[in-house]
């Protein structure tokens, strides 16, 4: 069969704007080949950009609701208590799983890219259909097995394990938690959906979102695992980031024509308002500093205080552009926000709430274009003084290297020809 007689069918979770805006680029991408693509999701606040892409769609029931997302948020922040169950019904994950399957007999597809989409993880594996994932680094066997994986900010809510407590210890610690049975207890319910489908169970995170062929939109320059090293069945395409055409506000422009430093802030769709908040608050106290800040779902951008000369907040703008009009930026380490920076050639404030947004500042951090401030050490002087450092020009170069360097590598392309060839049963052994 041509490529072009392909039908694949695309779901994300659709609350989180990553991998939300990785799996539309991808199914651009896809569509650009002459495929058939069609998106499906179980609701999110991002849907409306499917259609504007050009992208043909359908919003499954049941939904996950904004309140559902925010429990898995607290969760997968390590804000909940370790074990805290997911806030879905078996009985809700057995009708979202019915309603994929549907729709597969529906629209026939060849594969499916499932992202993290969670329901997809019941029902492609009882269609027998070829899945493709796309995940963070951090959450490739390999990255663990390499005790790479830094402890969490959140985790380390004491004296003893912020100063005390040795990282190689506490990536030991991490190592033998991510890869036992640490998600059993969080995953009860999503497993007895699982057993009604007749499928093993699932007790850990590497597993929980493992396909077929699991993509990772990296690059070993940024997360630092060797290619070499990766597991079976991992591939590096290159990053994937936003390329929603936002309108550009004349306001930014504005902002940015002044004398003085531009800084861009995003903490993205997972960071903490109050942080936000601090964050804001400490930048507008220098006035040679010109600020624009996306606050996304986070928080209302009038929250934020007026806007004045040297600043301006907006829920959504055009990523990639402002990335590159900035001089630095101060951001939460998700890995389509990161890799935008990388993209545009931005030195970057870097704050983690997540493990993976950790792994992700870490990881340019060590080639010299970020600085990382702990979650549990963000304060006004912290955030002045580091935008301070990060604006000297050392950080600009070695952020025009890494710029090059990304700015090679077609992620998109790489993703999609790796999904055809799945489907061929052409893959490339992986390394």
């Amino acid at each position: 069969m041509h490529r072009s007689n392909f039908k694949w069918a695309f779901f994300s979770y659709g609350h989180n704007l990553g991998d939300f805006t990785r799996a539309l680029e991808t199914a651009i991408g896809m569509k650009r080949t002459g495929a058939r693509v069609k998106f499906f999701n179980h609701g999110g606040i991002h849907n409306k950009y499917i259609a504007e892409a050009g992208i043909d769609e359908k919003n499954l029931q049941p939904e996950l609701t904004w309140e559902q997302h925010k429990v898995i948020m607290d969760i997968n922040r390590y804000k909940a208590a370790v074990g805290t169950p997911l806030p879905i019904s078996k009985e809700q994950w057995i009708k979202m799983a019915e309603a994929d399957l549907k729709a597969f007999g529906d629209f026939q597809p060849d594969g499916v890219y499932a992202g993290l989409n969670l329901s997809c993880m019941i029902s492609v594996p009882y269609a027998k259909l070829p899945m493709v994932t796309q995940v963070p680094t951090v959450n490739c066997p390999a990255f663990i097995h390499h005790e790479m994986y830094n402890m969490p900010n959140t985790m380390e809510r004491n004296f003893f394990m912020r100063h005390i407590l040795p990282g190689i210890v506490k990536r030991k610690i991490m190592k033998k938690v991510l890869l036992g049975d640490s998600a059993k207890a969080s995953l009860t319910t999503f497993n007895e959906a699982r057993a009604h489908f007749g499928l093993k169970p699932i007790y850990n995170i590497t597993d929980l979102f493992r396909g077929d062929i699991t993509l990772l939109p990296d690059l070993p320059v940024l997360s630092g695992l060797a290619e070499d090293d990766l597991t079976p069945g991992y591939y590096y395409t290159g990053p994937i980031f936003s390329r929603i055409d936002f309108l550009l506000d004349n306001r930014i422009k504005k902002v940015f024509a002044r004398p003085g430093i531009n800084v861009y802030c995003s903490l993205g769709s997972s960071g903490y308002p109050e942080t936000l908040k601090l964050i804001v608050k400490a930048l507008r106290k220098n006035p040679d500093l010109n600020i624009v800040c996306s606050t996304t779902t986070i928080i209302d951008p009038h929250e934020l205080g007026r806007s004045a000369d040297n600043f301006f907040a907006t829920r959504f703008l055009p990523a990639a552009q402002v990335s590159e009009m900035a001089d630095v930026a101060v951001l939460h380490g998700g890995q389509g926000t990161i890799q935008t920076a990388a993209w545009a050639g931005t030195p970057f404030v870097g704050i983690g709430f997540q493990a993976e947004q950790q792994a992700n500042i870490d990881g340019i951090a060590r080639k010299g274009m970020a600085i990382r401030i702990p979650l549990y050490a963000v304060s006004e002087k912290r955030i002045l003084k580091t935008v301070k450092e990060i604006s000297k020009e050392k950080y600009r170069r070695k952020a025009a290297n890494i710029r090059k360097q990304v700015r090679a590598v077609d992620g998109v392309q790489r993703s999609v020809e790796l999904m055809n060839k799945l489907v061929e049963g052409s893959l490339p052994e992986s390394r």
